[in-house]
């Protein structure tokens, strides 16, 4: 069923639910007023109730397909506050706001330069690269925002994260993050500093802000301290050890390329050193475990093979082969670390010293 927050009277007027009007006054122009699908032009009909925000919705089966997502109560309130929010900041919002050229209807458009999707359910990947490519060819900014069901954890954990929702993360300044809202508190949330572990998995810090509080252009999360990255390198630590375990108990390991690899670099594969498998980030290119690239990156240097050679081998799993360069960058780096870490520490160096380092470096480096 297709809800909306916007319609057209019989006089061609756009009438938006917005929270301005109230219950009462609402259901006396429901009994004087027609209204009707600003797209597919069939009859709405105004929903009332006393639970959900009131809202349009067509009163017959329709074909209508302007909007990207069957509405939910979720979505229909999330939308009504976000217009609230920027509004309240004293900028032009449209509600539902159709675009014909390409015709996509954003959820909102802000001062006719930015469409913001508000998505809360789940959406292929090439949908929503398509309709972000649609917003840009008519010089809209596309800034998708996820819509939560529940209220997030805080702090530094191990995240699951679905393809369409890290496709959603944006990039200001240098800084990646996944912006999300949830309607029942009001409130904003971020998925920031996100190391990729496999397929769904990412290690993140979540972090949240009141919509009272928030401003637009919308925060930017800061650098993770070094307690915070302590953290993340303690979660890939236990990351690497369940993978290092399901590779012991592999019932063939002279097919394992982590044994082999072991073998070849005469390491204890139960008990390897701590610079292998270490979290960076942009690692997303690679999909492999951290702990598996890393020792290929490092027999690799051993007998003198360059990170492209390496590469344009084949023996890593790319996430795209359009992406060979930043592995080649991603790799590069981690060769770096190697080289400082593999022989030992300094009495002045750790672990979590090199490899925090090395992370503000490179998020310096973005940054510019």
């Amino acid at each position: 069923m297709i809800y909306i927050l916007v319609a057209k009277t019989k006089q061609q007027e756009l009438f938006y639910l917005t929270g301005k009007h109230s219950r009462t006054e609402l259901r006396e122009m429901r009994q004087r007023k027609q209204f009707f699908c600003p797209s597919c032009k069939a009859p709405l009909h105004l929903k009332i109730g006393e639970i959900n925000i009131p809202h349009f919705a067509h009163q017959t089966r329709t074909d209508c397909d302007t909007f990207s997502e069957p509405e939910s109560s979720l979505h229909l309130q999330g939308k009504l506050l976000l217009y609230q929010f920027f509004s309240q900041l004293n900028l032009k919002a449209e509600l539902e706001s159709y675009v014909p050229q390409i015709r996509q209807r954003a959820d909102l458009l802000v001062n006719r330069q930015l469409a913001i999707e508000f998505q809360c359910s789940t959406i292929p990947v090439q949908q929503l690269k398509q309709r972000s490519e649609g917003y840009l060819k008519m010089n809209l900014e596309p800034i998708w925002i996820k819509g939560l069901k529940e209220s997030c954890r805080e702090g530094i954990s191990l995240l699951r994260l679905k393809t369409h929702e890290f496709e959603m993360r944006q990039n200001v300044a240098g800084t990646f993050f996944i912006l999300l809202f949830y309607p029942p508190d009001n409130r904003f949330y971020y998925h920031s500093n996100l190391f990729y572990v496999s397929s769904n998995r990412w290690v993140g810090k979540t972090k949240s802000i009141e919509a009272s509080k928030q401003v637009f252009p919308f925060a930017i999360p800061k650098f993770l301290t070094k307690e915070e990255f302590n953290k993340v390198l303690g979660i890939f630590r236990n990351v690497r050890q369940q993978y290092i375990r399901s590779q012991l108990y592999n019932e063939n390991r002279i097919k394992s390329l982590y044994c082999r690899l072991c073998y070849e670099l005469q390491l204890d594969m139960t008990n390897l050193p701590a610079h292998f498998g270490i979290p960076l980030l942009g690692a997303e290119c690679l999909k492999q475990p951290a702990v598996l690239w890393q020792l290929q990156a490092a027999a690799a240097w051993e007998k003198g093979i360059s990170v492209d050679s390496l590469i344009a081998s084949g023996k890593l799993v790319l996430s795209d082969p359009s992406r060979a360069p930043e592995a080649t960058e991603i790799m590069s780096s981690y060769l770096d670390l190697y080289l400082l870490l593999k022989e030992g520490f300094s009495k002045d160096s750790s672990l979590l010293e090199i490899t925090y380092d090395n992370y503000c470096k490179n998020l310096r480096k973005l940054r510019k």
